[in-house]
This record gives structure tokens, C-alpha cells and sequence, in this order.
């Protein structure tokens, strides 16, 4: 932790000397919500919200068992295992310079079926870094003038709140395989059976998000045409508001049950159920 420590505190120092912004007039807060509530009724921006939204629920979708079979089967250590997180992040970071570079008028929805499709058969970063970088294409697309920030920490938190109905998911499909220590340690033929079909469910609601592809444009010339001529409703933006919120809610709910024992069994909260 000391070492961490001594290594980000030329950030600060870094940070107020190099980088220079010129101040300019604060937004007039009425004026800017409202711009923000137009932008979020348009037809582009919701249909890339609900596209992150549901995809990413069923795309998060993993098996219970991943962590017993690290442990008890594979047998994992601790050096291994940190070995694997930073090839991960350069094979991310290196799929992420790819796209930049050479992929910036690939077509958004092929690239999503063809990195998903790598990701499920040799589970690699590198694929999942592409995938990551076109979703931030389409924020660059979708942000006006002024509400950068905005647009890109909402699609952002779109993603992150996806996950919790991801894992309350897992559970419940999981649940009637009975996948626990015991039975991964046991390692005989049922377990082995039981965590092939977890695994089989997951890669197949993998493939099901691709059925929300529709809502996702195909390239920036298409996100310009749908911002442009797709239109406004109100209705659909006040639904998309209401959607996000209870996922907001329910995300804080599971979190805190997950905290007393009395809730934390509960299948919301990440137990095997009360």
C-alpha cells in the first residue's frame, strides 16, 4: 500500500501544473437540464440506452461455479492469478488500440457478433477491449456540446447498474444445478456435468443480448442520421427515466440487504435463498 501511495502522488502535483483549462461562465442549471431532458428524449439516445441496458443484463450473465473451480479444481494461486489480471488489461488495452486505430469504420453491430463470438470460444480480452471501445464510440456520437460529461457518465452508469439483475439472474438459473464447494471439491462426473451446462446457459444468454443489436447503430453516420431525423418522444423518455431509476433503486437495495444477515440470504442479495 506504501508503495502505491508514493507512486500516485506526483499525480496531483502533475495535475494542477500540466493541465490548463480556461474558466468560462457557469451553466444556467434550468437551462442545462432542459437541454439534457431534450437530448434524452431523442430517439438515438434512448435507443442506445435501452440497447446497453438489456444487452448487458443477459451478457453479464456468468455460472455460480466459477470461483469453486478456480479454487478446488484448478487450483489457482495468488501469483497466478495476478499474472492473469495483467495480461488481461494489456490484451484489453491492446484490443482497445486496435479498434482505434484501424477500426474506426467497422461496423459497430458486426463487431459486437464477432468479438462476442472470440470471447466464447477462447475467452480473451483482447476481443472484449473491441467491444468496450465501440460502446464509447457511440458516447462520442450521442454527446452535444456542453453535456459531454453527462452523456458519457449516463450510458456509463446504464452498464453499471445492468449488472446487479445480471447476478440476481445467475442465481436464479444456476440455483436448481445445486453448484457448491462440496460438490466441486467431490470433482466427480455430476459436477462436471452440472457446471457444463452453467457454462453452456451463460455462453447462450451471451448470444441472446445479440438480439438487442437492432437498437444499436451501425456506424457514426448512422448515429448522426438517427440524432438528426430520428425524432423526440417524451413518452419513451420519461419511460427510459423510470426504468433507469428503479434500476438505480434496486442496485442500492441489494447492496444494503447483502449487508444484515437476516436479507443477505435472500437470492437479490447474492445468497441461495431464505
Amino acid at each position: 500500500m506504501i508503495v502505491v501511495t508514493v507512486l500516485t502522488i506526483p499525480v496531483f502535483p502533475m495535475t494542477w501544473f500540466f493541465i490548463k483549462e480556461e474558466k468560462k461562465e457557469a451553466a444556467n442549471f434550468k437551462e442545462y437540464i432542459n437541454s439534457f431532458w431534450e437530448l434524452l428524449c431523442s430517439r438515438a439516445v434512448y435507443q442506445v440506452i435501452a440497447y446497453n441496458f438489456f444487452s448487458n443484463i443477459f451478457a453479464d450473465i456468468t455460472y455460480t461455479g466459477s470461483s469453486p473451480v478456480q479454487d478446488h479444481m484448478v487450483g489457482v494461486t495468488p501469483i497466478n492469478s495476478t499474472l492473469s489480471d495483467i495480461l488481461s488489461n494489456l490484451l484489453f488495452a491492446t484490443g482497445i488500440m486496435i479498434t482505434s486505430k484501424w477500426g474506426l469504420h467497422w461496423n459497430w453491430r458486426w463487431m459486437i457478433v464477432i468479438t462476442g463470438a472470440v470471447v466464447i470460444i477462447v475467452d480473451l480480452q483482447l476481443p472484449a477491449g473491441v467491444g468496450w471501445i465501440i460502446s464509447s464510440f457511440v458516447t462520442v456520437e450521442l454527446a452535444g456540446l456542453g453535456n459531454e460529461a453527462a452523456v458519457y457518465g449516463l450510458l456509463t452508469t446504464v452498464m453499471n447498474v445492468s449488472s446487479p439483475f445480471a447476478s440476481a439472474l445467475t442465481l436464479v438459473i444456476d440455483a436448481p444445478f445445486n453448484i457448491t464447494n462440496t460438490r466441486v471439491q467431490e470433482d466427480d462426473y455430476s459436477i462436471r456435468r452440472d457446471l457444463t451446462y452453467t457454462i453452456i446457459i451463460m455462453y447462450a444468454m451471451t448470444i441472446f443480448a445479440w438480439v438487442f443489436l437492432f437498437l444499436l447503430p451501425k456506424q457514426k453516420e448512422d448515429t448522426q442520421r438517427l440524432l438528426r431525423k430520428g425524432g423526440k418522444s417524451k413518452l419513451i423518455g420519461g419511460i427510459t427515466v423510470f426504468y433507469l431509476c428503479f434500476a438505480i433503486v434496486w442496485s442500492v437495495m441489494t447492496n444494503i440487504v447483502a449487508i444484515f444477515t437476516s436479507t443477505s440470504c435472500l437470492v437479490i442479495a447474492g445468497g441461495s435463498g431464505c
